[in-house]
């Protein structure tokens, strides 16, 4: 009985871990060893960003559509839209990390750092 109870339980845990809102499951920052794409967007424009050993490379920029978030045109009042802001870490073998901070504006390199995570925590707490 109390082998049930301990699977129905674990069960559980395992479901409400699957279901857990996305923020809380996030990476801090995205592995872009082998390389990987970043798209980054502000209130204006979205930047397209390619990400591998050589470092953080703009692509390319569009415009956001506005129709949907303009309160004067549907009538109703919508959240002013955020600025996203990514992090990216190309990690060599026996190296420490490289860190850049991508932004729709641009992209700056933090340095190299063993402890990737804590930078992005820290950096994350500052105030925009």
């Amino acid at each position: 009985m109390k082998t049930a109870f301990a699977l129905l339980l674990a069960g559980f845990v395992g479901a409400v871990a699957t279901l857990a809102p996305a923020p809380a499951r996030a990476d801090a920052s995205h592995d872009c060893t082998r390389g990987c794409y970043i798209i980054t967007c502000n209130e204006e424009v979205c930047a397209t960003w390619r990400c591998d050993d050589q470092g953080c490379r703009l692509l390319n920029t569009f415009y956001r559509n506005f129709e949907d978030l303009s309160p004067l045109r549907s009538g109703k009042r919508t959240a002013p839209v955020r600025a996203d802001v990514a992090h990216a870490r190309i990690c060599p073998a026996a190296k420490p990390c490289e860190l850049y901070e991508l932004r729709a504006e641009g992209a700056t390199h933090l340095g190299s750092f063993d402890n990737v995570d804590d930078v992005v925590e820290a950096r994350r707490a500052l105030p925009r």
